[in-house]
């Protein structure tokens, strides 16, 4: 009886033993439990820091943010029915970007941009139907204004500035009426840009009027 009894305690130990290592082995190890918790954690901040976005920027700015990832695949220098469609670009030899614009049908449409071989901006004007139709402004190559104004179907219209080459902001306010000198012309002293110098009428291209002054605001003649 003994003898069964010890070995009855034993069978039980090691059942209680075996039980005991299943359990331990089911049982998730504290590194285990960091983990599964780090990744959750990290998934909820993200879904969190998204929401807060799209709370702020609203969904036009989230999907803003996919959309710019698609800018790149518009497709350039396009041909359609054999002329120019779309966005298309010219590149000097180097590389760098030269003219940029849209075309319908062959012709330039909207804004149209030229830069010289440094970067500089040398033209900004839009167009209709391959003419400049709207705010057209030239850029001497130095960068400073060399003309601004209205266009008409590629004629000057309205009000201009007409600047200098060399002085930067020292430009003639203008008027054209059908690609003509139209109207009052007013030119100011070099060293004094901001005293008249000279006005004059224009009709039709030509001069019929001119008045003139000095620094001080005297009349003068006009020479």
């Amino acid at each position: 009886m003994g003898h069964h009894s010890n070995h009855l305690l034993t069978c039980t130990q090691r059942i209680n033993l075996k039980n005991k290592m299943i359990k331990h082995k089911n049982k998730p190890s504290e590194n285990h439990l960091l983990i599964s918790n780090e990744k959750y954690f990290k998934n909820t901040f993200s879904l969190f820091m998204m929401f807060i976005f799209v709370l702020f920027n609203g969904i036009a700015g989230y999907s803003q943010g996919i959309l710019e990832k698609r800018v790149d695949t518009i497709e350039i220098n396009q041909y359609k029915n054999g002329k120019k469609e779309g966005l298309w670009r010219t590149y000097y030899e180097a590389g760098q970007l030269k003219t940029e614009g849209n075309y319908e049908t062959g012709l330039k449409e909207g804004l149209h941009r030229t830069w010289e071989d440094n970067g500089i901006l040398l033209l900004e004007g839009f167009y209709a139907k391959g003419k400049a139709n709207g705010l057209m402004k030239w850029f001497h190559e130095r960068g400073h204004l060399a003309g601004e104004g209205n266009m008409e179907n590629g004629i000057r219209i309205g009000k201009w500035k007409i600047c200098d080459v060399q002085e930067n902001g020292f430009c003639i306010e203008a008027n054209f009426k059908d690609g003509k000198r139209d109207g009052i012309w007013k030119i100011y002293h070099e060293d004094a840009r901001d005293k008249l110098w000279k006005e004059q009428t224009w009709k039709d291209d030509k001069i019929v009027s001119e008045k003139c002054w000095d620094k001080d605001g005297l009349p003068i003649e006009c020479k």
